[in-house]
């Protein structure tokens, strides 16, 4: 199955792959009213908008930094995932979003390793049942999406930072994919690329999510970039791919919308193309 992911509405409904994700809620904190008929891709913890206006609200290491867009090796503002406030007011947007249909979670989880640190967290762990850190930021955010099951009418998505190693997402983030599955319908991996003139590296990935996530109940959606790639190299990328993945998303602007399209029908129609390096 092949998808687009997008911020423009008209785009949104212009019929182009068989289901299209909707940034409703994006890191820069832009909301924007959800789309029905759509997967809506809602920013969780990332959020520089917030964190603009309570720097104090960002996760934190035990050294001081913060997980800000001037921090490097961040793209934006993270909020400490135990923040009861934010999760609380993200919960509600969550079940408002929706009820417009099946929602994706981005920017899920912690920020970094050695996140988070602040006051709060380290009280928190020390007054919870794990002795180890990793198990217990894993259950902070297992608990937040079982929550957020609870509250979307249709089907829930979780997007993975994109190291299928196995461990590493735990350690990295919180996340523990087989936790997570019951709660989840899909996990998508984001494997974007300006051009993709080296490609080798996107089928390994895809290769290890699949096997990574073989026996769990949650179906691997791979997520592409169209910016700067030309159809023909897009669909051969797209059939390395389709072994791994039940569903490709392709993330699209208005100005990108023929390549994708063009890029779908050569897959389809088993048009021959260019066998990326």
């Amino acid at each position: 199955m092949y998808a687009i992911l997008t911020d423009d509405r008209d785009l949104a409904r212009a019929d182009v792959g068989e289901v299209t994700h909707f940034f409703a809620e994006s890191v820069d904190g832009t909301r924007r009213e959800p789309l029905a008929g759509t997967v809506n891709s809602v920013a969780c913890w990332g959020d520089t908008a917030a964190i603009r206006e309570t720097p104090d609200r960002a996760a934190v290491t035990a050294d001081g930094r913060r997980a800000t867009p001037e921090t490097d090796g961040h793209h934006w503002g993270t909020v400490c995932p135990t923040d009861p406030d934010y999760r609380a007011g993200l919960l509600e947007r969550l079940e408002r979003v929706g009820a417009a249909g099946d929602v994706r979670l981005t920017t899920l989880g912690f920020p970094g390793s050695a996140f988070c640190r602040c006051e709060r967290c380290e009280r928190t762990f020390a007054e919870s049942e794990y002795d180890d850190r990793s198990a217990w930021r894993s259950a902070v955010v297992t608990e937040f999406v079982a929550d957020a099951s609870d509250r979307v009418a249709g089907d829930l998505l979780a997007t993975l930072y994109p190291d299928p190693y196995p461990g590493h997402l735990r350690e990295r983030a919180g996340l523990a994919p087989a936790a997570l599955a019951p709660h989840v319908s899909e996990f998508v991996v984001p494997l974007c690329s300006p051009g993709y003139e080296t490609t080798y590296w996107v089928e390994t990935l895809a290769r290890g999510f699949a096997d990574e996530l073989a026996d769990l109940d949650a179906e691997l959606t791979i997520q592409l970039s169209a910016g700067n790639v030309d159809a023909d190299r897009l669909a051969g990328l797209t059939r390395r791919l389709e072994p791994y993945a039940e569903t490709i998303v392709y993330g699209t602007h208005p100005g990108d919308e023929d390549v994708v399209r063009d890029a779908i029908r050569r897959v389809r129609e088993g048009e021959a193309v260019a066998t990326p390096a």
